[in-house]
């Protein structure tokens, strides 16, 4: 056995997958997408993602004014929102300066602090907690909204994927609609995120005539990681293969070579988390580890060799900077290429599930990682 040692940890973005999941997001209902790019774009790149899609795309939102003045996307025509603004009033000063920025107030404490501001014209995105208990205003309070507060947008999340539980926050947004006697016309209203959209063909056959209003006066959606080709969770992906959803994201390991480990031997920092007790077997060493990726045991990896690709099973984090995996198959006369923890081959969904982990928490990992933008071609470069 030969191998090709490589440390490069890059992370490939397709575009043209990614146009292509837009165009199909569009397809799935009739409402305008708003592209979220929070936390840089869940870690693949604001500037990496947002040049792609601006022309399918209705509006953009972001954490906070921190992002819009890092990424300079006061340059991009289009206009952001921004899910947790800063309440400070020099900060409030730079918002109402730019034209394409829009505050999303989330919080009651907030929404009388930015009334007080009398002197400042500020558009909001005013976000209702009908049941997630995170951020928002409650669905049962009653607000007033000043003269200097132009409402532009109305939008909650949905907590969970289950229908039973969908429509009960939509009949307590309903709820917040009528009992504040809000004007909805010409205002944003959006209720749908990733995993709301992947279930709207369900909520439209919901006899709920509160549901069937909001469905009604919805005209935009919010999405994610669904633009990427990535689904909350493995509950969708049957339905993601359907619509011909790809994840435009792959993510190739670096390489530090193989071993074998004697049976009975241990691997690791006292053997805590990779025991090699049954038989003789023949690690490779993958330049990992939780310094890129979430604390992980249960990994696959798709390993390409000068004649095959297989999947092959992690055998353990070995440190913060390495993973082994299972190379007993491996030929003698096979060099290994190329590693992935992401591929066509592997969904990230899976790997995040089996791990007990959300998928953001994988996407988001990948932030101080280098990117490559491409349209299908690979070429190996040293991220470190």
């Amino acid at each position: 056995m030969r191998v090709s040692r490589t440390t490069s940890t890059s992370v490939y973005i397709n575009t043209s997958i990614l146009k292509i999941n837009l165009n199909i997001i569009k397809s799935m209902t009739p409402y305008k997408v708003i592209s979220v790019l929070k936390s840089n774009a869940y870690g693949l790149g604001i500037n990496n993602i947002l040049p792609w899609i601006i022309n399918n795309i209705y509006k953009v939102a972001i954490n906070d004014v921190e992002e819009f003045f890092e990424f300079k996307l006061y340059n991009y025509p289009i206009n952001f929102i921004l899910f947790f603004p800063e309440i400070d009033r020099n900060v409030m000063d730079d918002i109402v300066r730019y034209k394409n920025v829009e505050a999303s107030v989330n919080s009651y404490e907030m929404l009388n602090i930015l009334s007080g501001m009398r002197d400042k014209k500020i558009r909001v995105h005013l976000e209702v907690d009908t049941g997630m208990n995170r951020t928002g205003i409650r669905y049962d309070n009653r607000i007033g909204i000043s003269e200097n507060i132009e409402l532009v947008g109305l939008y909650t999340h949905l907590k969970s994927d289950n229908l039973e539980d969908n429509v009960e926050q939509i009949v307590k947004f309903y709820e917040f609609i009528k009992n504040n006697q809000i004007d909805v016309k010409g205002v944003d209203i959006s209720i749908l995120s990733s995993s709301g959209v992947m279930n709207y063909d369900l909520l439209k056959k919901v006899n709920n005539y509160k549901v069937n209003f909001i469905l009604g006066i919805c005209n935009s959606v919010r999405v994610g990681i669904l633009q990427y080709g990535i689904v909350p969770s493995t509950k969708y992906l049957g339905l993601k293969k359907g619509l011909n959803l790809q994840s435009c994201v792959k993510m190739e390991v670096g390489f530090l070579g193989s071993k074998l480990v004697k049976k009975g031997e241990t691997v690791g920092y006292t053997g805590r988390y990779v025991h090699c007790m049954d038989k003789d077997l023949r690690i490779g060493l993958a330049y990992l580890g939780y310094s890129k990726i979430p604390f992980s045991q249960n990994l696959r990896f798709d390993v390409v060799t000068n004649k095959r690709r297989f999947l092959t099973n992690s055998v353990g984090s070995m440190s913060m900077d390495v993973i082994a995996f299972d190379l007993s198959d491996l030929g003698d006369d096979e060099i290994v290429k190329k590693i992935y923890l992401f591929s066509e081959n592997i969904d990230i969904e899976v790997q995040a599930e089996n791990n007990n982990h959300l998928v953001y928490n994988f996407l988001t990992s990948l932030s101080p990682l280098k990117k490559y933008l491409n349209g299908g071609d690979e070429v190996s470069k040293n991220t470190e």
